[in-house]
C-alpha cells in the first residue's frame, strides 16, 4: 500500500513537471515550426492528423475496458486471470491494429472525394502521404494498447511519466531536425512513426522484465466476451461522440475553399490553448481512475465518492480558472507575440471553447465513476445526439461566420450535454451528490471572474501588446489570483498540498 502511494504521489509530480513541460516547449516550439512549416502546410498537416484520428473509432472502445478488465481479473482471481485477460486484449487488438492500417490505406487514396475542390493537386498527394504514415502510426497503438495498459493498471506511474516526459522532450527535437533539413510535414509524421516504436518496444520490456507478466492465449468464455463487448459498445458510442466534437470542425473546415489549409491552421492554434486547459485540468483524475475503480469495485458509498469528486475538482478548478480567466484578459496580445499576424481569430476559437470546458473539466472524477458502475450508456446516447446536431450546425454557422461560427456550435453543444444533461444524470442516476459539489466547487469561479472583469478594464488604459507591459500584468494577475486565493477560498487540505513538502524539506534542512 505504501508502495502503491509512493507511485501515486511521485506519478503526480512527475505527471505535473510532464505537463510543465508540454505545455512551455510549445511556447518556443510552435512558432520556430510554423516559420519553418509555413501556414498552409501546418494547416495541411493538422488536416490529416485529424482525419486520421476516425481510425481510432476501429478499436470499438475496447481501450478504455482492458485496465478496467485487468485489474478486475487480478483483483478477483489473480495473476494468471490476469494474463489471461491479456492475452484476449492482445488478440483482439492484433485484429484492430490490422483492420485499422487497410482501412488508413483505403482512406488516402480516396481523399480527393472530399478535397480536390479545396486543395491542388500537390497538397492532395502530400496528404495522402501523410495520412498513409499516420495511419500506420496509429496501427502501432492498438497493436500496443495492451501492454501500455497492464503498466496503468498495476499503477506503475514513475515509469508512465518517465516514457510521458521522454516523448514530451524528444518529440519537438525531432520535428525541429526534420523541419530545419526540409522534410516538411511528410518528415515530421515519420519522426513520430519512429519514437513510437522505440516508446512501445521500452514498454513491452517493462511488461516482461519489470512486471514479470506476459500474455497467455487462451479461449474466452462467451460471457466474458459478451460483457466486455457491452462494456465497449457505450465506450464506442462515447468516443464517435468525441470525434464528432474533437475533429469534424477541422474537417469541414478543410472542405471548404474559402477557408482550406488556412482556416485549418488558425482554428488548429486555438484548440492549442485549449488543449493545455483541458491537459492540465484532467491529469491528477487520470492517475486518479484505477483508485476510482478500485472504489467503486470495494463497495465505496455515495457520499466517499462524492467527496473524492470534491477534492479534485477544487483542485482541477483553481487551475482551469486561472488558465481560462488569464487567457480571456491577455490572450489577444499573447498570439499577437505568440505566433505573429494572420492568427487573431484563434483568440475568439479558443474563449469559445475554453469557457464551456470550465464545467465538465472539474468532474473528470464523475467520469469514472459512472464508468467504473458500467452506466455510462446515458451519457453516451446523450452526447451522441448533441454531436450530430452539433456537426450539423458547424456547418450551418461555418458558412456565415467562418471558423469563429465552428467553435461557438461546439461551445454550444458541450453547455447543453457535458453542463446541464450530464449534471443532472450524476445527480439522479448515478447517486453523486452534485448539490454539495457545486456548492463547494462553485465558489471558486466568483473570484478569478472579478479578476477578469476588471483586467479588461484596465486593458483599455494600457497597452499589453507591449511585451514588458504584458509579461508584467501576467505576472500580477498570478500573484494576485494565489494570494487571493489562499487567503479566502483554500481550505486546509488544498493548503497541505503546498505546507506538507515545505514542512519537510525545512525539516531536512535542519537536520
Amino acid at each position: 500500500m505504501d508502495k502503491n502511494k509512493s507511485q501515486l504521489k511521485t506519478g503526480v509530480i512527475l505527471n505535473y513537471i510532464n505537463l510543465l513541460l508540454g505545455n512551455l516547449i510549445p511556447v518556443f516550439y510552435t512558432p520556430v515550426m510554423l516559420q519553418l512549416l509555413g501556414q498552409s502546410e501546418y494547416g495541411l498537416y493538422k488536416l490529416s492528423s485529424n482525419i486520421t484520428s476516425y481510425l481510432s473509432l476501429i478499436s470499438l472502445g475496447l481501450g478504455s475496458a482492458i485496465t478496467r478488465y485487468l485489474i478486475k481479473a487480478r483483483e478477483e482471481d489473480g495473476k494468471e486471470a490476469e494474463e489471461k485477460m491479456l492475452g484476449l486484449f492482445s488478440r483482439i487488438f492484433q485484429v484492430i491494429a490490422t483492420v485499422t492500417f487497410v482501412v488508413g490505406v483505403i482512406l488516402s487514396l480516396i481523399l480527393g472525394l472530399w478535397y480536390s475542390a479545396s486543395l491542388t493537386s500537390s497538397e492532395l498527394m502530400t496528404m495522402r502521404v501523410l495520412v498513409f504514415i499516420l495511419s500506420l502510426n496509429t496501427a502501432l497503438n492498438f497493436l500496443m494498447t495492451p501492454q501500455i495498459s497492464v503498466v496503468t493498471a498495476h499503477e506503475k506511474f514513475i515509469f508512465l511519466q518517465f516514457m510521458n516526459i521522454a516523448s514530451t522532450c524528444v518529440m519537438p527535437i525531432l520535428n525541429l531536425v526534420v523541419l530545419f533539413f526540409g522534410f516538411a510535414s511528410i518528415g515530421m509524421a515519420v519522426s513520430s512513426l519512429i519514437l513510437n516504436v522505440i516508446i512501445r518496444i521500452f514498454y513491452y520490456i517493462y511488461m516482461t522484465k519489470n512486471l514479470g507478466l506476459k500474455a497467455i492465449y487462451s479461449k474466452p468464455s462467451a460471457g466474458v466476451l459478451k460483457e466486455i463487448l457491452s462494456f465497449s459498445f457505450w465506450i464506442f458510442v462515447a468516443n464517435v461522440v468525441g470525434q464528432l466534437y474533437n475533429s469534424t470542425d477541422v474537417v469541414m473546415i478543410g472542405a471548404i475553399p474559402a477557408l482550406a489549409t488556412v482556416g485549418v491552421a488558425v482554428y488548429n492554434v486555438g484548440g492549442v490553448f485549449n488543449g493545455i486547459v483541458f491537459s492540465l485540468t484532467t491529469a491528477v483524475s487520470n492517475l486518479l481512475a484505477p483508485k476510482t475503480q478500485k472504489m467503486v469495485f470495494s463497495g465505496a458509498t455515495n457520499d466517499e465518492l462524492t467527496d473524492l469528486a470534491i477534492r479534485m475538482g477544487r483542485i482541477q478548478c483553481y487551475i482551469i480558472t486561472l488558465l481560462v480567466t488569464g487567457f480571456i484578459s491577455f490572450g489577444q496580445p499573447f498570439i499577437s507575440f505568440y505566433v505573429g499576424s494572420g492568427y487573431e481569430d484563434a483568440y475568439w476559437v479558443a474563449v469559445l471553447m475554453m469557457i464551456p470546458n470550465m464545467i465538465p473539466l472539474v468532474q473528470s472524477v464523475c467520469l469514472s465513476v459512472i464508468i467504473a458502475q458500467n452506466k455510462h450508456r446515458f451519457r453516451s446516447i446523450v452526447y451522441l445526439g448533441i454531436a450530430i446536431g452539433n456537426v450539423i450546425g458547424t456547418w450551418l454557422l461555418m458558412h456565415i461566420m467562418g471558423i469563429i461560427g465552428a467553435a461557438l456550435m461546439t461551445g454550444i453543444a458541450l453547455i447543453i450535454g457535458q453542463g446541464f444533461v450530464m449534471n443532472w444524470y450524476y445527480w439522479k442516476k448515478t447517486g453523486l451528490d452534485m448539490i454539495r459539489f457545486w456548492k463547494s466547487v462553485g465558489k471558486i469561479y466568483v473570484l478569478p471572474i472579478i479578476m477578469c472583469c476588471i483586467t479588461l478594464v484596465v486593458s483599455h488604459f494600457i497597452n499589453f501588446y507591449n511585451i514588458f507591459a504584458l509579461l508584467v500584468g501576467i505576472i500580477i494577475y498570478t500573484v494576485l489570483y494565489v494570494v487571493l486565493n489562499w487567503l479566502f477560498i483554500m481550505n486546509d487540505y488544498e493548503k497541505d498540498i503546498f505546507r506538507t513538502p515545505l514542512k519537510r524539506l525545512m525539516n531536512k534542512r535542519r537536520k
